[in-house]
């Protein structure tokens, strides 16, 4: 009985990890060539069909992303703020245009709730599950 108990632990831990297990690669935040915008790739295929079909027509995927400006290092008294601008597609990358162009020598921070989750299956095994989805960040310098 025994033997069967534990057979049947592993089978089922092998299927939760074949099932939870993620291919893809970590999502790419950066500035385009020229930087006057910022690009987002390797978008999971589930999320990149989303977007394709629902940015132009539905606002709330302008806010799946956000950049704002982060103060100098020796500003103590500014706090972050939201750099306007407008999500459009093009092809597999996601791109942030800026209704204003970014500042010379500022440092942006990006925040995205894309290829997230909640937990992987290493986090599952480990009982280390989160209440919350947490952003991918990513902090840009603007070249001077």
């Amino acid at each position: 009985m025994f033997k069967y108990k534990l057979y049947l632990y592993f089978v089922l831990s092998g299927l939760l990890l074949a099932c939870n297990t993620q291919d893809a690669t970590p999502l790419s935040i950066r500035f385009s060539a020229d930087s006057s915008s910022i690009l987002v790739s390797s978008i999971e295929p589930a999320a990149l069909l989303q977007l394709k079909n629902n940015i132009k027509t539905d606002t709330m995927y302008q806010k799946i992303l956000s950049v704002l400006e982060t103060p100098a290092d020796d500003d103590s008294t500014s706090m972050e703020r939201e750099w306007p601008g407008k999500l459009i597609m093009q092809g597999e990358n996601l791109v942030f245009r800026p209704d204003s162009p970014f500042v010379k020598g500022k440092t942006y921070l990006v925040e995205t709730m894309l290829n997230t989750q909640f937990a992987g299956s290493g986090d599952v095994t480990r009982s280390e599950i989160g209440h919350q989805i947490k952003k991918q960040q990513k902090m840009l310098k603007y070249p001077k």
